[in-house]
């Protein structure tokens, strides 16, 4: 039962409203005793006297964890926790107090769909919230995302306001704990398993075990997104069939493709509403530019641009898409291959937790780019203030608008840098940077777009590789100034100072992250790595086993640990290392080198060559792997295959020692 109007809680706050009520308490409006008055909302936890001791524990733990991932959260599209308390054996927390109404309450008084135009802005403004949770580090899943749960402010601005069932990605677990969430916007996800097309979900037939993911919050707003359009409630765990939207709001955009129209913001929320996680929209900002270019002055969005997989007319699940090309690194941009479980440059995890990309034709501005002329940096790096760079202008398809809005000047740097557009990239955060003044997240990103840039040019021209790379270190450490505690910006750091060779520099930032996340997988592999490149073996090797024992299927890890031992000579070791790599990841080329090394090593000729075999079907274009085959041919006396061996290793690298030295020899 709700606490009366005029109640005081924690000697300060006052209840001048219920807001609202459900089964574990009921959240008011508050206002601060004094002068002037403020106003808060606060939310309570009612425990029942009746409640079973194990539902009680459940109640506390799931409220402790909504404060505690809220503590961290900073952004203009997520209402911010103030404080928490107790009181009369009830906990509460207060938060920020987001005036407005409910895009449910919107809905229901408007008794019909809602506009299109302002169901695209605000869902665009839910996508950039999405973003800046997923982007924690581990990710934040929403798991509730629904109308009752976005609030729209009488300045026509967003804001989530329920983190009630959030929950932080864990790439450990198979499935969730707990699968909560409005079964009208869930994903199949959150029934802890999904099943294959056509196929029911029985008890018999539970389905393949899966957890939610950042892709499951996309899936959710895409079912938020039919609701406001149609007026509709989405049929639970049902992907809408073509025209089905249309159908029921005739009034929605269409555009003629072909000989056939379309509607746009129908193939958008379709999409977005896919039974295979793999099919949908990728990220939370993928579907932020696909709804962007759904808006009249945007591109738009053909039949070319939103897939949308072929439906069985029984079935609700939909047929696969093609594999996508690569999974990119949440944390530094790296494009891994489909199917990589961690980051080969970073050793970040990336089960279900990076960003898928599709195939793409090349444009002119990704075929085309100018480097970005960065002015030269002296050692040590010190910050200084940004400035823009001196970039001649990227040809492009689409001219970029004069922006006066930081914001607006920020998102736009944000698309550019998912575009690999780079110089355009700098030339919008910097114009953020001036118009609004320096931020968090602008000075990342904008260290993200000088690492990225710099490990785009790292073989091709060294100069920009490193006056790039010290230019993202400075904007890092500014970000480490604003906010000391910022983990991912001293990850970045250390990453920069790794590949400018800074090595003290860089253990000593590795290990400030590891202080603020010492379960961080990716922190030890750097760690070793940093140590490794020096020739301190033996502290190489203690980093890389104090990650194995956090997990120790980490397959970067074991295969470091691998060209360590190859290093040190020690064969056995090397070949058992990188047995228990391949056999968690047998599709990574490295591990197949690695292993040929570690025979040759052992001068198992037959059997490295075998290993030699299996990289080189992976892997067609590395020259180090035909050179280890030429020298394993010669050693069975095979000198012709040497020879072609010799041959392809020089066409793809003609300063390749091993094969210089074999050419002469044979």
């Amino acid at each position: 039962m709700p606490l009366p109007i005029g109640t005081i809680l924690d000697g300060k706050f006052k209840i001048v409203q219920i807001l609202g009520e459900g089964g574990m308490g009921t959240v008011y409006k508050v206002e601060q005793v004094g002068n002037p008055p403020y106003y808060y909302a606060v939310k309570e936890l009612l425990i029942n006297p009746t409640m079973s001791e194990e539902d009680r524990k459940a109640a506390i733990d799931r409220f402790n964890k909504e404060i505690a991932l809220l503590r961290g959260l900073k952004h203009p599209h997520i209402a911010s926790l103030m404080l928490p308390f107790q009181e009369r054996g009830n906990s509460y927390f207060v938060m920020e107090f987001v005036p407005g109404r409910t895009l449910e309450k919107i809905l229901e008084e408007s008794n019909g769909p809602l506009p299109e135009d302002k169901v695209i802005k605000w869902s665009m403004q839910v996508c950039e919230a999405l973003s800046y949770i997923h982007a924690q580090n581990p990710p934040i899943i929403l798991r509730d995302l629904k109308p009752g749960n976005i609030m729209v402010t009488p300045n026509d601005d967003v804001q989530l306001i329920d983190f009630g069932i959030a929950r932080r990605f864990d790439p450990n677990k198979r499935t969730n704990t707990e699968n909560l969430g409005t079964i009208s916007y869930a994903s199949p996800e959150h029934l802890g398993s999904i099943t294959t097309p056509g196929q029911q979900r029985t008890a018999q037939n539970p389905g393949r075990l899966v957890q939610t993911d950042a892709r499951s919050d996309v899936y959710s707003l895409g079912a938020t997104m039919y609701h406001l359009l149609t007026n509709y409630e989405p049929d639970p765990i049902q992907t809408p069939p073509t025209g089905s939207i249309l159908a029921k709001n005739p009034r929605l955009r269409t555009i003629q493709v072909g000989n056939q129209r379309v509607c746009p913001i129908e193939r958008v929320i379709i999409k977005a509403m896919q039974q295979n996680p793999a099919q949908r929209f990728q990220s939370a900002e993928a579907l932020r530019v696909a709804l962007q270019q759904c808006l009249p002055n945007g591109t738009p969005v053909a039949q070319s641009t939103i897939q949308i997989p072929a439906m069985s007319p029984n079935a609700t699940v939909v047929v696969p898409l093609p594999v996508a090309n690569s999974l990119i690194c949440p944390r530094c941009g790296f494009q891994n291959r489909a199917g990589a479980k961690f980051c080969k440059r970073d050793g970040q995890p990336l089960l279900q937790g990076a960003i898928a990309v599709p195939p793409q034709a090349p444009t002119r501005s990704s075929a085309a780019r100018s480097p970005i002329q960065a002015r030269p940096v002296q050692q040590p790096i010190r910050a200084r203030p940004v400035q823009p760079i001196k970039a001649q202008p990227i040809a492009s398809s689409t001219a970029i608008p004069s922006i006066n809005d930081p914001g607006a000047a920020y998102r736009l740097g944000l698309q550019q840098l998912n575009n690999k557009n780079y110089s355009e990239a700098v030339k919008q955060f910097t114009l953020a940077l001036r118009l609004g003044g320096a931020s968090y997240d602008l000075l990342c990103n904008l260290g993200r777009t000088y690492r990225q840039f710099a490990q785009s040019v790292k073989y091709s021209d060294k100069k920009l590789f490193s006056e790039n790379l010290k230019l993202a270190a400075e904007q890092f450490e500014q970000a480490t100034r604003m906010k000391p505690d910022a983990f991912d910006a001293y990850f970045q750091l250390g990453l920069c100072y790794r590949d400018l060779a800074l090595y003290s520099q860089a253990t000593a930032t590795f290990k400030k992250a590891q202080g603020l996340n010492p379960q961080d997988m990716g922190i030890y592999y750097q760690l070793g790595m940093v140590a490794m490149e020096q020739g301190l073996n033996r502290d190489a090797e203690a980093y890389f086993l104090d990650g194995l024992k956090i997990n120790p299927n980490h397959t970067l890890i074991l295969i470091a640990i691998g060209q360590l031992y190859i290093k040190m000579k020690q064969a056995s070791n090397a070949i058992n290392t990188l047995r228990q790599a391949m056999l968690l990841d047998a599709e990574l080329p490295e591990v197949w080198y690695e292993l040929g090394r570690a025979h040759m090593l052992a001068r198992e000729w037959k059997l490295a060559l075998s290993a030699l075999e299996e990289a080189h079907k992976r892997d067609q274009q590395n020259a180090a792997i035909y050179s280890a085959m030429a020298t394993c041919y010669l050693k069975i006396n095979k000198k012709q295959e040497a020879r072609q061996m010799v041959k392809e290793t020089l066409q793809r690298d003609p300063t390749n020692a091993e094969a210089i030295r074999l050419q002469k020899q044979l």
